[in-house]
């Protein structure tokens, strides 16, 4: 009897010691290797595909010298252009010099546009207008950054896209009844342009406002990021946490659809704060908008 518990306790102890390393070596990885997630996206409105990168929440964090490391994953998914979904920087300290080196080296190969998240959006590092030094540091690279704007952008093959960045939410109850605000302003000439001949992309940080509103709206695409993918992601539960939407969050990453609307959302390049990515890689998105005709 004595030895037959100590062989239990010690099985026991071995599935112990295999899980602890299992969640050391899953917690690392998913904390230092950038990966890929890969989405395709069925259109009529495009005449040939489009694929690009989109990537966001890096919060200070660099990737190698300026950024090398993450402008080698980018560049290996050969894209026609980069998407930067904000929360590039961190509001501890508003550092931009990774997310400047980055963009710096995308711009000299490829189109890039660049929204605020919601750290780019605090003053902080000395500046009464954080957001406005930044915009004009990331503009100097050759990057577009777009705040409340709408760009065209014409292919190599010839289809023209508009691409909208929204700071925010257009319709908070304090603006009501007119929600005449930046964000809506934007917004409706968003859904003005939008017709049947060309791709209409809708950057936004924030996923929720997807749920809060915009989700009955026509949109060929939203892009998101801000949940980090809900951090620690449960096997046939998904993520565990995302702000906002606090806990068991119902989007957090991946790609969503009610038939109207269409978005994903990267799960990004940090965790949050104290707690590690788990079962959560950090993620390069790619997207390939496949033409249908």
């Amino acid at each position: 009897m004595f030895f037959e518990r100590h062989r239990i306790m010690f099985l026991l102890l071995c599935v112990l010691a295999v899980l602890i390393i299992f969640s050391l070596v899953n917690i690392i990885y998913c904390s230092t290797v950038l990966t890929y997630s890969e989405y395709e996206i069925k259109s009529n409105k495009v005449n040939n595909d489009i694929k690009f990168v989109a990537i966001s929440d890096a919060e200070g964090n660099t990737f190698g010298k300026g950024n090398s490391r993450l402008a080698e994953k980018i560049e290996g998914a050969n894209p026609e252009f980069v998407v930067i979904l904000g929360d590039m920087v961190k509001s501890s300290n508003g550092n931009f010099a990774g997310v400047k080196n980055l963009c710096s080296s995308l711009s000299q190969k490829y189109p890039v546009f660049y929204i605020p998240g919601n750290h780019e959006c605090l003053n902080f590092g000395g500046y009464d207008d954080y957001l406005s030094v930044l915009s004009s540091e990331i503009n100097k690279t050759g990057a577009k950054f777009l705040i409340n704007e709408m760009t065209e952008y014409t292919t190599k093959n010839g289809d023209r896209l508009t691409i909208a960045g929204l700071k925010g939410y257009p319709f908070y109850e304090y603006d009501a009844p007119e929600y005449d605000n930046e964000e809506n302003h934007l917004f409706q000439s968003y859904l003005d342009q939008e017709d049947e001949n060309h791709l209409s992309l809708l950057l936004c940080h924030q996923p929720e406002t997807y749920m809060w509103g915009l989700e009955n709206y026509k949109i060929d695409l939203m892009l998101c990021g801000h949940t980090h993918g809900g951090v620690v992601r449960l096997p046939f539960v998904g993520g565990l946490y995302a702000p906002e939407q606090e806990w068991f969050p119902k989007y957090d990453k991946g790609y969503y659809s009610n038939g109207k609307a269409n978005m994903i959302i990267s799960s990004g390049l940090d965790g949050a704060g104290m707690i590690p990515r788990f079962n959560n890689p950090l993620e390069v998105t790619v997207v390939t908008i496949k033409s249908t005709k």
